[in-house]
């Protein structure tokens, strides 16, 4: 027997195109079994199964209309609902599957790209750190060269200058101090992750590790910048110094004109250099300075001096055949005559040279005594600044100084260095002994000498005032028309002849 339920089911369409249909309509379904077997009064029937013929004045069904009603058992229901069922349970798992995945990537990612951001951090940070370390040493070099600096004094440096550098040095030395090493910097978590640790987990480490790194670089780049600055507020402070230590070299330059050329350039060429100095090379720029205002202001000095030993007239032309040289009168230290020569010819005991403006005078002497069988011997002649002193200090080592002083001129204060003197002798065995006055030599030079140019300028009991005991072989060249004049007028020595003052001292 069949169960009502599994009978087909049929679908009745709420609207039906009949003309004859309800113009509103309830759809039904309901078995075959409980259907009416005879023709509802309102409208035509319709045998399950089969179509209504259409009257001949109904209207044809449209295409839709003539579709087949679908007819489902319970058990067709059933599958049917099961089947929505597990396609839309398909369907979910298939979403959350898919959504698993792309989590998982985009966890990946972003554990990627955060370890990138930590890695670049690092990078960044040491970059950072590495810097302000350079800034740090340079800073405190700076620092030790200036205050090397400072300690180079003396002529040529503006002493006002010497407080602001000093100010400058102390405020680059506590930036120096305070930021010499990192600090306030914060803790920096650690890069590795834990065994096992998902990707956000490991995500958000990398993350803090960059944030903290990322921080700590701006630390760094703000100490370095510290020290960046007060580099260079320190490196102007030197260069102001260096340049007002070229103002005042240009002062010495002026000054000290009397200097000798070549410590002039030299010294030239230090301040020209000094206001472009590297400040890395402050100390050494300040001591090669130094050393060159030292050289000129010595040689200015040695080209000014008073005579050695006490005050004194500095002999403007040295090179004049008349000038006066005596314990008051003085020559420069490093006047060197123009025109030395070796006279040939004339034996020579020290092979000393003479200056060549008397050499044919001299030749002329040397001839008219060779007639007289005399001969004529240079026993001494030029010596040098130096040579002087070193004579001079070894009379003095053996005799004291007021005994040298009576027979040895100090450096400066030497005939000698004139190039126009001459310890004359005749090889007669009196060479520098107060015998050579009665020697045929000697004799004939203190009667003859003049006509030739030539006086003698020590002679007995001259010491009031030329300052030195009888020397009767030292003789001094004045030129022929001197000589023949203080002849004639009866005037012994050069200081009555020009009317300078006597020198028996030094003053």
């Amino acid at each position: 027997m069949t169960d009502p339920d599994d009978a087909p089911a049929e679908v009745v369409p709420s609207a039906f195109p009949h003309p004859l249909a309800p113009t509103e309509a309830t759809t039904q379904v309901m078995p075959t079994s409980a259907m009416p077997t005879t023709a509802l009064p309102a409208a035509p029937t319709e045998v399950l199964g089969a179509p209504i013929p259409p009257t001949a004045d109904a209207a044809p069904l449209r295409p839709r209309e003539r579709q087949g009603r679908l007819r489902l058992t319970k058990r067709g229901r059933i599958l049917l609902i099961a089947g929505i069922a597990i396609v839309v349970v398909l369907a979910l798992v298939a979403t959350l599957v898919i959504a698993n995945r792309l989590g998982e990537q985009a966890a990946a990612d972003e554990r990627a790209s955060a370890q990138t951001a930590a890695t670049k951090a690092e990078k960044a940070f040491d970059a950072a750190s590495a810097d302000a370390t350079d800034a740090a040493t340079g800073l405190a070099e700076l620092v030790a060269g200036a205050s090397s600096g400072l300690t180079v004094q003396g002529e040529g440096l503006d002493e006002t200058a010497r407080a602001p550098l000093q100010e400058a040095i102390d405020a680059a030395n506590t930036v120096a101090t305070d930021d010499a090493e990192p600090s306030g910097l914060a803790e920096v978590p650690d890069a590795d992750v834990a065994p096992g640790a998902d990707d956000r987990t490991a995500a958000a480490a990398f993350r803090a590790r960059a944030d903290a790194l990322e921080k700590n670089t701006g630390a760094e780049k703000k100490r370095a910048a510290r020290l960046g600055d007060a580099a260079g507020a320190l490196g102007d402070a030197m260069t102001a110094y260096l340049t007002s230590a070229a103002a005042s070299g240009a002062a010495v330059l002026a000054d000290r004109g009397d200097a000798s050329d070549d410590v002039k350039a030299a010294l030239q060429t230090q301040l020209d250099a000094l206001p472009g100095t590297d400040p890395t090379g402050f100390a050494e720029a300040l001591t090669n300075y130094r050393t060159a205002v030292d050289a000129v202001i010595a040689s200015s000095d040695q080209a000014r001096a008073p005579t050695p030993g006490g005050s004194g007239v500095r002999i403007t032309d040295p090179t004049s055949i008349t000038a006066v040289v005596n314990k008051r009168r003085g020559l420069p230290g490093n006047y060197v005559p123009p025109d030395l020569v070796i006279p040939d010819g004339i034996p020579n005991n020290n092979g000393q040279p003479v200056r060549q403006v008397i050499v044919p005078d001299l030749k002329a002497m040397q001839a008219a005594m060779a007639a007289e069988g005399i001969t004529l011997r240079i026993g001494s002649a030029y010596r040098s600044f130096d040579d002087q002193r070193i004579i001079y200090n070894r009379y003095v080592a053996k005799d004291g100084v007021a005994e040298a002083d009576t027979y040895s001129a100090r450096p400066g204060n030497s005939e000698h260095q004139t190039g126009l003197v001459m310890d004359l002798d005749d090889g007669t065995g009196c060479n520098l002994s107060l015998c050579f006055a009665n020697a045929p030599g000697g004799k004939w030079l203190a009667a003859n000498s003049w006509k030739y140019g030539f006086i003698l300028r020590y002679g007995d009991g001259w010491q009031p005032i030329v300052g030195y005991r009888f020397e009767p072989w030292h003789y001094r060249y004045v030129g022929v028309d001197v000589a023949t004049d203080m002849h004639n007028k009866g005037i012994r020595t050069l200081e009555e002849y020009y009317g300078l003052p006597a020198a028996p001292d030094y003053g």
